[in-house]
């Protein structure tokens, strides 16, 4: 069983590794330096650009590319001149930074869909990041939460309940861009007892808590039970991966001895498991 658990744990591993980012919703801070390549600001940003035969010009917009996407909800934005040593950070008023393209939810859901939609960038307004200071003249922190909310039940509910303890509260009752509706719509993945479930409030914002649910479960589910919104496609190549380490022997691997259906599919060799496995997950490969 610990074996299983391992072979678990490197397809995981492997599927964020592909897709260059870890998958599950998380929050991030991530420091950068601008403007630059990653923080551009003025025409291509959304701004106006200044120019001396007008005066002063209207506040020009950032536009800064992060490393993790989809953005579900950017926290905060943090700024101090680059040439300031110890760093002093001053916080951007709440409302002036937003995804530069929102996920559209499935479902009326914060939950980005398995369309791969969504986008690595934000727009940060005010003109609180500007060429004032010259190329990389400001140190920029950025928290924001991106990802596909995932989580498992810390322990035994029963049918009827609008409460479920987990183990991970990230992105599950965040606002979406518009401020229409709250919270991801999931599934608990329980054989056939699976049902979709949405959340309205959690008791975190991240980490251990419980999630409140629009309506009560219709069935019972016991400790340890996948509660999520990421995308089956995602989960397969998962087990592709899970399948190919299996097939791999090893001093402490566990093996099987062949996956059947050559007509159909690949005859189960390591190669090909792994190659499809890629396919599925190319959609949701991060650009570097």
């Amino acid at each position: 069983m610990a074996e299983i658990w391992n072979l678990c744990s490197r397809a995981t591993s492997r599927v964020n590794g592909y897709c260059n980012q870890t998958l599950r919703a998380t929050i991030d801070t991530e420091l950068l330096w601008g403007p630059d390549y990653r923080v551009t600001v003025g025409p291509a940003s959304g701004g106006a650009s200044p120019t001396p035969y007008w005066g002063n010009s209207p506040a020009q917009n950032a536009k800064i590319i992060l490393s993790r996407w989809p953005v579900l909800e950017v926290t905060q934005v943090q700024t101090c001149p680059s040439s300031v040593w110890p760093q002093q950070w001053t916080a951007l008023p709440a409302g002036y930074a937003a995804p530069l393209v929102p996920p559209l939810g499935v479902y009326g859901s914060v939950a980005p869909d398995g369309s791969a939609e969504g986008s690595q960038t934000i727009i940060v307004g005010g003109g609180y990041i500007n060429w004032q200071l010259g190329r990389n003249g400001w140190a920029i922190q950025v928290t924001y939460i991106n990802g596909w909310p995932h989580t498992s039940l810390t322990s035994a509910v029963a049918a009827g309940v609008t409460s479920l303890p987990v183990a991970d509260c990230t992105g599950w009752a965040i606002e979406n861009y518009y401020d229409t509706y709250t919270g991801a719509t999931g599934a608990i993945e329980d054989s056939g007892q699976q049902e979709a479930v949405h959340v309205t409030a959690a008791s975190a914002a991240k980490g251990p808590g419980n999630l409140t649910l629009a309506s009560a479960t219709n069935y019972p589910h016991a400790a340890g039970t996948i509660v999520t919104t990421m995308p089956q496609s995602i989960q397969q190549a998962c087990i592709y991966f899970c399948t190919a380490e299996a097939l791999t022997r090893g001093a402490t691997s566990t093996t099987i001895h062949s996956v059947g259906g050559s007509a159909q599919h690949t005859g189960g060799d390591v190669d090909g498991l792994i190659t499809l496995a890629e396919l599925m997950l190319h959609p949701y490969r991060r650009t570097l």
